[in-house]
């Protein structure tokens, strides 16, 4: 299959026109939970699927219906990992595009001795993230002006809930990026060690130690907002008696 017919095919009701950013509640405790991805989920699958060895497999020889099918089941992978990395909507899309093209040149030198599909496109997603970054010289955190505005909350629980995951999307964007894309792949992508090794071309013992040190920096991060809310609802106690 020619790029410019899967180019056709991203753009046609599968690519960027048809996602739209999901604000899942709020869950301090579960770094998946805070991810936005695409509003018709076809990719709950994590670890092993021969399904997608088939599909890799079919678009090799050229199946477009097989690249379309591939690109529903696994965009969100990649999105949710783009969107770890740098908390970008637009930049997070462009990844999609540019994996999902690449991988129409590439299927062929899929192994299935070397991991999963859902890994082989996470490390296609490392390299084109780092690749951009490096780019745009986007390392450090944006400037709280270019990020993209909170959805609308309505009520009090809401509205804590909004600003739970502002802190959480923060702290996660100070990590080291060596320590944010091992919390990407691992927490939120669900990859196994080896797999995360294997992706990252690192030992295992290292993928361990990174992991290991990003929750210790998150959870020190959000430690100190963590304990400015469990004081809220005395203060505002106090604050109702007194008036």
């Amino acid at each position: 299959m020619k790029r410019a017919a899967g180019a056709s095919i991203l753009g046609n009701g599968l690519g960027t026109g048809e996602r739209r950013e999901v604000r899942p509640p709020g869950n301090l405790s579960l770094v998946a939970c805070v991810y936005p991805s695409d509003a018709h989920e076809h990719d709950s699958m994590t670890g092993e699927d021969p399904a997608d060895r088939e599909l890799v497999t079919a678009v090799a020889a050229g199946d477009e219906q097989a690249f379309a099918a591939l690109y529903r089941r696994r965009r969100g992978d990649v999105y949710r990992f783009a969107y770890a990395m740098t908390r970008s909507a637009p930049f997070a899309q462009d990844m999609v595009q540019e994996v999902f093209l690449a991988l129409l040149e590439n299927a062929a030198r899929y192994d299935p001795a070397r991991g999963s599909v859902r890994a082989w496109l996470l490390g296609a997603a490392r390299y084109a993230v780092l690749d951009r970054l490096r780019a745009e010289r986007r390392f450090a955190v944006r400037d709280a002006a270019e990020e993209e505005p909170a959805a609308p909350c309505v009520g009090e629980e809401q509205v804590l809930a909004a600003q739970r995951l502002e802190r959480l999307h923060a702290a996660i964007l100070e990590l080291p990026f060596e320590y944010r894309e091992a919390l990407a792949l691992c927490e939120l992508a669900e990859l196994s060690y080896a797999e995360c090794a294997a992706v990252l071309r690192c030992p295992i013992g290292t993928v361990r130690s990174r992991l290991h040190r990003a929750r210790a920096l998150l959870a020190a991060k959000l430690a100190p907002a963590a304990e400015g809310d469990a004081l809220e609802p005395t203060l505002g106690a106090g604050a109702s008696e007194v008036c």
